[in-house]
């Protein structure tokens, strides 16, 4: 994992072109593509430079891990003791994290001026997106590993990931929304879990125990060696007034394989800067050639991997506030980059590897994204991330065309940023879309939006008509939804997930009544004092199917 918080690429950067192009040439175009992206002469001399500077370190972490391992297998090692203790220690910290992040989970409506929306944070509450992560997740790692692993998402406009010693992977919705198809998640799991399945995690605890010991051998600076191993394996606070050293969990927390350092922006995000763990390059490498091979084993497509890397070249180009360049590594995201186009190539050289049938993606998937993309691109919107919420909610709404909430914000997004009249068209089109869908009146803000474009000079008299009609329906649906949202105080808080299901199943009238179900508890007590238990075990009434609610004149 190249811990480093990124943000969300340019929309439209792909590395490999969609279409029946021969594997070869796609590889072709792959070099052509990074080769571009590498810049002129000058360029070239410095990452020569950079790739000479990094051979040399990589030399000298091998052989101090070396050192290390001889040191921990030697029989009857108190350095063995010594690492084990520090490790089970780590593992104890990563429990308790796991702990905390598994109660974290919340959600909450909130009406902010004409907009009613869900915030979410710590793990995200989608059961059937949790459930497909965790699968996608298990299918490339080994099945024959003695590890056992979970994987987990959280809600973070922060395209993030963090991984636990003990086995427990996170990655965050700003991360998922921002992939294109199962074979790009697989591949940014497989790359995590195999951080896991290394002991990366150990390693890095073997060498800051053998750095001293090290040092003495060799007869060289012995606090020369500890700080080259810190920025080995070295902590970075990252946030406003960021700090360098340990975290009280030390989660190794980032951007799955490499970019630039995220920071906080809010409660969303948790308390907490993000504390992030720079895996050495050597590391990285293994774990990205396991990645390559887990994925390819699992059946699906490698050559969808590089358009992560294309992705992390572009990190932080729209939105820098989320970035902090200095810490990213642009030269080692195009060699790995390059590292995977060549490994690409030599896999064409086999006959099997062109004429087999490569899993890309599939309808559930992309579905599921869908509404990771809408919740994500809403969040965003909320913290003026704005390219981030405009790519999110535009690739939701090619798929969920008829989500009231994903249209609706894609609306905002559009109307906040256009620059022209006929992109403010634009906006209007997706508020008459989602005022259209909105079967339960929970975007009731498209009228009002709908509503103001029409108080021009220039409005006819039909205008001015069609005006007063929207500013009725939304205060009229505003106040309706009020008055539900105290009734359905006592519902799961996710209850917005659960209109998700019912949606996906054809339902898309009913609407959960507390009143209702107020009066049917009251009755059931009145008739039979223990009804009233039995009751409650079946579960509170509502509304089976709410009709329409009649509009005032909008249209």
């Amino acid at each position: 994992m190249r811990t480093l918080g990124i943000v969300l690429a340019a929309a439209g950067l792909c590395l490999l072109a969609p279409g029946p192009a021969p594997l070869g040439a796609q590889v072709k175009q792959t070099k052509e593509t990074f080769g571009k992206l590498l810049g002129g002469k000058k360029d070239k001399d410095d990452n020569a430079k950079a790739a000479e500077k990094e051979e040399t370190i990589e030399e000298t972490y091998q052989q101090i891990k070396e050192f290390a391992v001889g040191l921990y297998n030697k029989p009857g090692s108190e350095f063995k003791e010594l690492v084990d203790k520090q490790y089970r220690e780590v593992m104890r910290e990563h429990a308790q994290t796991a702990f905390e992040t598994n109660q974290s989970a919340h959600s909450e409506v909130k009406y902010i001026m004409e907009d009613r929306f869900r915030v979410f944070s710590g793990l995200y509450d989608n059961l059937l997106v949790q459930d497909l992560v965790n699968r996608i997740g298990q299918s490339v790692v080994p099945k024959n590993s003695d590890r056992l692993f979970a994987f987990k998402l959280k809600a973070s406009p922060i395209p993030s990931a963090e991984t636990l010693s003990t086995g427990t992977i996170y990655v965050s919705t700003g991360l998922v929304a921002m992939l294109d198809n199962k074979a790009q998640l697989a591949y940014v799991l497989a790359h995590e879990g195999a951080h896991v399945y290394k002991e990366h995690w150990k390693t890095r605890i073997m060498l800051q125990a053998a750095a001293e010991e090290y040092a003495k051998e060799r007869q060289q600076n012995a606090e020369h060696i500890r700080q080259r191993v810190a920025l080995w394996g070295g902590l970075i606070g990252a946030g406003i007034g960021g700090i360098a050293g340990r975290s009280a969990t030390g989660v190794a927390e980032g951007a799955v394989i490499g970019g630039v350092a995220g920071f906080a922006v809010g409660s969303a995000l948790g308390p907490k800067p993000p504390v992030i763990v720079d895996w050495n390059a050597k590391e990285e490498d293994e774990a990205d050639d396991l990645a390559f091979q887990w994925v390819k084993a699992a059946n699906l497509s490698p050559k969808e991997i590089p358009g992560v890397y294309v992705a992390l070249k572009g990190a932080g180009a729209q939105d820098n506030r989320t970035t902090l360049g200095f810490l990213g590594s642009p030269e080692r995201v195009l060699q790995r980059a390059k590292r995977v186009a060549d490994l690409l190539a030599q896999e064409e050289k086999d006959p099997g590897f062109a004429k087999k049938q490569w899993i890309t993606s599939d309808p559930d998937f992309d579905l599921l994204l869908a509404e990771v993309q809408r919740d994500n691109g809403v969040l965003a919107y909320e913290y003026d991330m704005l390219q981030m919420a405009r790519d999110n909610l535009g690739k939701s709404v090619k798929v969920k065309d008829k989500d009231p909430t994903a249209l609706y914000f894609y609306g905002k997004i559009l109307q906040l940023t256009a620059k022209t009249d006929a992109e403010r068209s634009d906006a209007q089109k997706y508020f008459r879309l989602a005022a259209d869908n909105d079967r339960r009146n929970q975007n009731f803000g498209a009228y009002l939006h709908r509503a103001t474009a029409l108080l021009n000079p220039q409005a006819t008299e039909t205008d001015k008509q069609q005006a007063v009609a929207f500013l009725k329906q939304y205060l009229d649906d505003y106040y309706r939804s009020r008055i539900q949202e105290r009734e359905t105080v006592n519902y799961p808080p996710h209850l917005e997930t659960i209109y998700d299901y019912l949606g996906r199943l054809g339902e898309y009238n009913y609407v959960v009544d507390g009143s209702k179900a107020k009066l049917t508890y009251a009755a059931q007590e009145t008739d039979s004092p223990g009804a009233a238990t039995t009751a409650a075990a079946a579960g509170p009434a509502a509304r089976p199917a709410a009709a329409p609610v009649k509009k005032t004149g909008a249209k």
